[in-house]
């Protein structure tokens, strides 16, 4: 092999691992990035991408979390529950549900839907997911449902999420 096809390839290594450590920067910083989005922050092609996140998925330095129709990558030292609130984070809706319920302690769908001046469907809609992944809980007073955090170890996991 020639002196000029070493240093060639030596370039194109270094290319692909300033790239493979741009892809896991971004997916650092932005915990629960989608593929287009990361495409976009990164400028990558989506070959390019798609090799670097299969990449770093086979090292276990990420994990996909894969839906019907998305996935969404976050460090491989963020477990299930975190991943979820994440998610859930991201949608601005319930992301104000969350502040409010760790505000107040317990907060009704009225409450809810008077101060964030959304429809009850809309909050109810929310609601149910937040429910569905087990960061909150519903609990019946008389005509009214109460909601707070499922787990006091949620708010723990909260803070840095919340400020951001």
């Amino acid at each position: 092999m020639k002196r000029q096809d070493i240093n060639k390839n030596k370039l194109v290594m270094q290319q692909s691992n300033n790239n493979r450590y741009i892809v896991l920067n971004t997916i650092k910083n932005i915990q629960g990035i989608r593929y287009m989005e990361l495409k976009r922050l990164t400028g990558l092609s989506y070959g390019t991408l798609t090799y670097h996140l299969t990449r770093l998925e086979r090292e276990g330095s990420i994990r996909a979390v894969r839906s019907a129709r998305k996935s969404r990558y976050y460090t491989s030292d963020v477990d299930d529950l975190q991943a979820d609130i994440i998610e859930c984070i991201r949608n601005r809706i319930c992301k104000d549900i969350i502040s409010m319920i760790v505000e107040y302690g317990a907060v009704t769908l009225d409450g809810l839907a008077k101060a964030l001046k959304k429809a009850k469907t809309t909050i109810n809609y929310h609601i149910e997911r937040l429910r569905a992944r087990g960061i909150i809980e519903g609990k019946r007073i008389g005509r009214y449902i109460f909601y707070s955090l499922r787990d006091s170890s949620i708010l723990d996991r909260l803070g840095a999420l919340l400020s951001s």
